[in-house]
């Protein structure tokens, strides 16, 4: 009869250090890093508080969309780690977590911040005939608050509330010029304050930025369109690695396999990864030509 195995003991002062070791352990890192964690969540709450309440105008608890962004970095985290069965699937995860809600807002922001732009000139036209009419400015503006195409109606309309609600008419087209964040913006606003200062015909005046306004958006399409071609170098030099790899996988799947399960295979694909995205930034830094 063979005896049965026997399960070692366990010192119980040993286990009682040992646990109160670990306790120590994960009480100094909680106190040691929340402050850190408590001030990346407010910097990450002020982001989306300046995107989705000033820039896009939206009624979003900037609170909301950091626990939206927790639960997606979450989610994506377990689909990595299943997916590939390692941290490193798990690390892209949270990676991707990260970033994407940036990216989503970021092309929020430029896909208002084009149609405010595209829809400025037509604004101006809009007040310089109130003007004309014998409206003044406040006046003029309301009629682009009241019939002007949106986004441009919602940030003048929440131009001429703030003014309403005390503040004055400079501080208000300031404000705009800031959360709005554009040149074409900046470049009407400053006009109008320094024509508030110094007087002169506001109509005329208008009339020279709507130009000036129209002729900088002609040279700024006039360089996208001969950056369009590094634009599409960018965007194949992030597709291209995917599209290899599935040709790849259909001429020997075996051996694809293997860069996910084996450990060299990952280190490769997490450099070529990390290759990939230096490449595509610096293709994009070098077409963004700012006038």
């Amino acid at each position: 009869m063979i005896p049965p195995a026997q399960v070692p003991t366990i010192n119980p002062v040993t286990q009682m250090v040992s646990s109160a070791a670990v306790f120590l352990g994960v009480v100094t890192m909680v106190f040691l890093g929340y402050r850190p964690f408590m001030q990346w969540v407010r910097a990450r709450e002020h982001q989306y508080d300046m995107v989705l309440r000033r820039a896009l105008l939206m009624d979003i608890s900037p609170r909301s969309a950091t626990v939206l962004s927790w639960i997606v970095t979450f989610v994506l985290a377990l689909a990595g780690y299943v997916l590939s069965g390692s941290l490193i699937g798990a690390g892209l995860g949270i990676v991707a977590g990260l970033l994407i809600p940036i990216g989503v807002l970021r092309k929020l922001r430029q896909r208002r911040l084009e149609r405010l732009e595209n829809e400025l000139v037509g604004g101006i036209q809009t007040i310089a005939s109130g003007v004309r009419a014998g409206l003044n400015l406040v006046q003029a503006m309301g009629l682009v608050a009241r019939d002007g195409p949106n986004p441009l109606r919602q940030e003048f309309a929440h131009l001429l509330r703030e003014y309403e609600y005390g503040m004055t008419l400079e501080d208000a087209m300031n404000n705009a010029a800031t959360r709005i964040g554009s040149g074409d913006f900046r470049l009407l606003f400053s006009a109008l304050l320094t024509h508030r200062e110094r007087g002169g015909d506001l109509g005329q005046t208008l009339d020279r930025i709507a130009d000036s306004i129209r002729e900088i958006q002609r040279l700024e399409g006039r360089v996208k369109s001969l950056t369009a071609q590094g634009r599409a170098t960018a965007r194949w030099l992030g597709v291209m690695p995917v599209a290899v790899l599935v040709i790849y996988y259909l001429i020997d799947s075996n051996a694809v396999t293997q860069l996910f399960t084996d450990g060299i295979g990952k280190l490769i694909l997490l450099v070529v990864v990390v290759m990939a995205l230096i490449g595509f930034l610096w293709i994009k830094k070098v077409v963004s030509v700012d006038i």
